[in-house]
């Protein structure tokens, strides 16, 4: 998202970002004096007030999608990984751990996603307790029940994330509850089904009044239908039939299409998208923190691409993942291999092992850790549109692409899904033509492999071709774990011994500040 195309009013959601983060860093110094403070009692005298406290759960979510959830999403799973590549990027084995799943409730980005969870379930409970039952002698940005329950929205999907990754977490609706249990995870589970079904009538809808970027009617489905789906892991109950009618919600609002090409929910004014559902807006000036670009391509690139910095060149992507890509399937393009060129047609120079020759990418990866080489090995992905140098200035290291949270494909296939787990994994007609409607456009007509039967769409296949159109979308450790192959041996990972695995340890330092909570199976 561009700032030239934004209304002022989603201007003031991007540029609150800066507050939010300057609120993280004043936490750490308690000791400084305090010459003035507002509270939620004298907070919200204005409404530029109010707005700045109801954008805040928003904005947050820019400072800890990408840098912190991307990772325990995609890093344990068969998708994406942070190689060592000629001894860099080792970072205390932190990636080895959460590749070959041994990590330990001491890990520091498991900490972090846990703080800045329920630091964003705190900015939600902190502007619902501030506004509802109050009375105000000016007018409000927006009416007060419509924030409240996109408040309530956000704290839902913030909760989704902590019962997907951690399971049974406290469920604390206001500022202040000290030393709050552990509630378990088929109680989290109904906690969010009955906040989203609350809420979905004060919420708007796409295209209404400053509907973008925020949690809309139809969004609100969309996370109800996937909370449905995986309702058999997180509450042990299957839930095939609620997910189809969440999922007819959003499919028949008439609101959203596929868009005409696989790539287009994914460029950098994607703001336009006819897909997109619900996205984390970005711009690299104002509303920074999607670096996508910078994490996955080699430094070597950087000229190629106009970057002010050096790309990190961290994050690849497993041979086998990308095997599942055949030639002929157009998101084979959003993977970056073989020989590199610029623009031009010069070629580009490799560094380190690839010192002297051309930089050529290779599926391959010798080595999760290698000391001596692995420059150029595994595949890159570019998905998000990268900035062409001269497009629109310097390519920063923070991109203008939003970042997509939902999108109708995955509504579609995920009712596909529940009416194939309702049939014992068969595919019937219409499971059938959900997934080919969403694979279509990423196939020239008539092509070779290109249409599912009810023959060759199986659970298997749904699981692969779900990889190949939510690469790198934060989905994959969800969907492993709801088919059944997360424990699974894969390249440079044995087999877990359990499912311990499936959940993340409560950090340390959490549970022992707070007795209260339980740890869970196997730290």
């Amino acid at each position: 998202m561009r700032i030239q195309n934004l209304t002022k009013y989603k201007f003031g959601i991007v540029s609150i970002a800066a507050t939010a983060l300057l609120s993280i860093a004043s936490c750490k110094k308690l000791d400084e004096k305090v010459y003035g403070s507002d509270t939620s009692a004298n907070f919200y005298s204005n409404s530029d007030q109010v707005l700045s406290g109801y954008v805040m759960p928003y904005s947050f979510m820019q400072t800890m999608i990408y840098s912190v959830h991307f990772a325990l999403a995609e890093f344990p799973t068969d998708e994406a990984v942070a190689t060592v590549k000629n001894g860099n990027g080792y970072e205390n084995g932190t990636w080895i751990r959460f590749h070959q799943h041994t990590w330990t409730s001491r890990e520091d980005f498991i900490k972090y996603e846990w703080s800045n969870l329920f630091q964003g379930i705190g900015y939600c409970n902190a502007f619902i307790d501030a506004i509802e039952g109050k009375s105000f002698n000016f007018t409000l940005p927006l009416s007060k029940e419509r924030m409240i329950s996109e408040a309530k929205m956000m704290r839902a999907l913030y909760y989704y994330w902590a019962m997907d990754e951690f399971g049974g977490v406290p469920v604390v609706e206001h500022v202040g509850e000290k030393s709050p249990a552990t509630t378990t995870r088929a109680e989290v589970f109904s906690f969010i089904e009955k906040e989203i079904k609350a809420n979905i009538p004060n919420l708007v809808e796409k295209g209404d009044d400053k509907w973008y970027g925020h949690f809309t009617k139809t969004a609100a489905y969309a996370l109800l239908a996937k909370l449905y789906l995986n309702a058999e892991v997180f509450s042990g109950t299957a839930r095939w039939d609620d997910c189809i009618t969440a999922a007819n919600e959003v499919i028949n609002s008439g609101k959203y299409s596929l868009a005409a090409n696989w790539s287009d929910p994914f460029l950098i004014d994607n703001e336009g998208s006819t897909e997109n559902i619900f996205v984390v807006p970005f711009d690299q000036n104002y509303a920074p923190g999607f670096n996508g670009a910078q994490q996955q391509l080699p430094g070597a690139l950087k000229d190629k691409y106009g970057f002010t910095d050096y790309p990190w060149g961290k994050i690849v992507t497993q041979e086998s993942f990308f095997n599942l890509y055949n030639a002929n399937d157009k998101r084979i393009n959003q993977w970056l291999v073989g020989p590199q060129f610029y623009d031009n047609g010069d070629i580009v120079w490799g560094w380190y092992d690839q010192d002297g020759q051309q930089l050529v990418i290779d599926p391959k990866i010798d080595k999760l850790n290698n000391p001596t080489g692995g420059y150029g090995q595994g595949v890159r992905n570019v998905k998000y549109q990268v900035i062409q140098p001269g497009a629109s200035g310097p390519t920063s290291s923070n991109m203008n692409n939003d970042l997509v949270v939902l999108r109708l494909a995955d509504i579609m296939m995920a009712k596909a899904e529940a009416i194939m787990r309702k049939a014992g994994g068969a595919a019937n007609g219409e499971a059938v033509t959900l997934v080919n409607n969403v694979r279509a456009r990423s196939f020239d007509s008539g092509a070779a492999g290109s249409v599912y039967t009810t023959a060759t769409l199986t659970l298997n296949e749904l699981l692969n071709e779900r990889g190949r159109e939510f690469a790198y979308e934060m989905k994959r450790r969800e969907d492993m774990i709801r088919f059944g192959k997360f424990e699974d041996a894969s390249w440079e990972k044995p087999a877990d011994a359990n499912k311990n695995k499936e959940l993340y340890p409560i950090p340390f330092d959490i549970v022992t500040a707070n007795p209260a909570l339980k740890q869970n199976p196997g730290y």
